[in-house]
């Protein structure tokens, strides 16, 4: 029996819809074969990692605007870092800010990247092309193996 290959999926959890295009868009110029997700707000965010839209074999990482309304960013870091089935998802924080306090903390929390949306669009697409090359040679777990056995 064949089971089905595990899909990447990226979750652009970002309020901004340029920013989130702009994101969509170079991923998929680079090449990387993926599904996207788009959430506008943290409660939206967490409502979809909670819910049953990823397929459990798939693989999942989420690019995390800090700044969004109704929750922000970092308190929807907080809540996925602390939870036993959301806690082992890569998350890319994403912000105009290298604040160096708000840096340490979301690497304190457990976010495992820290990407800031250059203001100059062509550092922006080369940031991006990036990430994509190096998520292409991670190996990710599958979103239903999340929590600890």
């Amino acid at each position: 029996m064949n089971e089905k290959e595990a899909v990447l999926n990226i979750l652009i959890a970002e309020d901004d819809d340029a920013a989130a295009h702009l994101i969509k868009t170079n991923l998929k110029r680079s090449g990387l074969d993926t599904v996207f997700f788009r959430t506008r707000n943290g409660e939206e965010t967490l409502k979809l990692l909670q819910g049953n839209s990823i397929p459990q074999n798939d693989k999942l990482v989420v690019l995390l605007d800090i700044r969004m309304p109704r929750m922000d960013g970092i308190q929807v870091l907080k809540v996925m870092k602390t939870s036993e089935t959301l806690r082992k998802i890569p998350v890319v924080m994403l912000t105009t800010s290298d604040r160096p306090k708000e840096v340490e903390a979301c690497y304190q929390l457990g976010c495992n990247f820290y990407l800031k949306k250059q203001v100059d669009y062509s550092k922006f697409v080369e940031a991006i092309k990036k990430f994509s090359a190096f998520i292409k040679s991670c190996e990710l777990p599958s979103f239903g193996d999340m929590a600890d056995e």
